[in-house]
């Protein structure tokens, strides 16, 4: 049996009088070819982001598309040849656009339900713009995939904000003044099953639907509204998640000063806290910035170098 360099056709050349064309055909289709979506996105996106970029483009794919199809049978005098193909239009059709809405972030609106714009704030509006980090001595992550714009695959949707990976139980700061909109002091965690629905949800739409994000997938949180003073015509919102305690003077509409600690880390919201475990706690640290044509998270639209240099100057 060979392929084709690019592993989309495979050819069968059976001698004849030898054995059956059934075992190799079953292992054909035992094998994993989802390494043919290697080829979209070597060179193409982030080596970091790649692999989830790669689940969610498995996931969206119907079932049987990586499957090898019958397309011709031939013969020579010493032999049968066949010839088998994957469906290059259908991969591709699901693939493409995906690899594109994580490639080119900004033109993804990130809340559905309202009037988004596609033209995100630039770095030159971003530079006067300093914070506090989250959590003291914590700086913000290189990797990728816990940035901004990095591929969710298990919600189907884009991840907005920060991860910042830290003990259970560490004091989150807030990262300038501001005044409590949100805080969920009676936060209590959705069920194993319950969150598997709603994921399930995300899948049927493509998507991670608004409502399921902020107040299921987000866990207990924190909401600070900063104002029109932080970046220059936008009203900044920034969101701490997954929280596992927050200080019970942090009520709504109580004010907040720059580096005051309004709770501590946890894993609500995840995976691991439905199944009542306490591993992977980490703050989910975002900054909405509204304006009166849309919505729009910092960093959205940048890629690479360029985004963690913003986060290194912010910071």
């Amino acid at each position: 049996m060979t392929f084709s360099e690019d592993k989309f056709h495979a050819t069968i050349t059976m001698p004849h009088g030898s054995q059956s064309v059934g075992p190799i055909l079953k292992k054909l289709m035992a094998d994993d070819n989802t390494n043919v979506l290697d080829q979209y996105l070597d060179g193409t996106v982030n080596e970091d982001t790649a692999p989830e970029i790669k689940d969610v483009i498995i996931a969206s794919l119907p079932d049987g598309a990586l499957d090898y199809r019958f397309i011709e049978f031939t013969t020579t005098p010493s032999s049968s040849i066949l010839q088998l193909a994957l469906d290059r239009n259908l991969i591709e059709e699901i693939a493409l656009p995906i690899i594109k809405k994580y490639t080119y972030p900004g033109a993804v609106p990130i809340l559905p339900l309202f009037s988004v714009s596609t033209t995100p704030p630039i770095p030159n509006d971003l530079k006067n713009l300093k914070l506090l980090l989250p959590c003291e001595n914590v700086p913000v992550p290189e990797r990728p995939l816990l940035l901004p714009n990095a591929p969710r695959a298990y919600r189907h949707g884009t991840h907005r904000g920060i991860d910042f990976y830290v003990n259970w139980g560490t004091p989150i700061r807030a990262v300038a003044n501001g005044v409590i909109i949100r805080a969920e002091h009676g936060y209590k965690e959705m069920s194993a099953d319950f969150r598997l629905d709603v994921l399930s949800d995300a899948k049927i739409l493509g998507r991670t639907p608004s409502d399921v994000f902020e107040h299921l997938l987000l866990g207990q949180a924190v909401y600070i509204d900063h104002g029109f003073g932080l970046v220059p015509g936008y009203r900044a919102v920034t969101i701490y998640a997954h929280m596992s305690h927050i200080n019970s003077n942090i009520t709504v509409g109580s004010m907040v000063r720059r580096g005051e600690v309004i709770g501590q880390s946890g894993n609500t919201g995840t995976k691991d806290s439905t199944l009542k475990k306490k591993t992977g706690a980490h703050l989910h640290w975002e900054m909405i910035l509204q304006n009166k044509v849309g919505e729009y998270y910092l960093g959205q639209g940048l890629k690479g170098d360029s985004l963690y240099v913003l986060f290194q100057n912010i910071f």
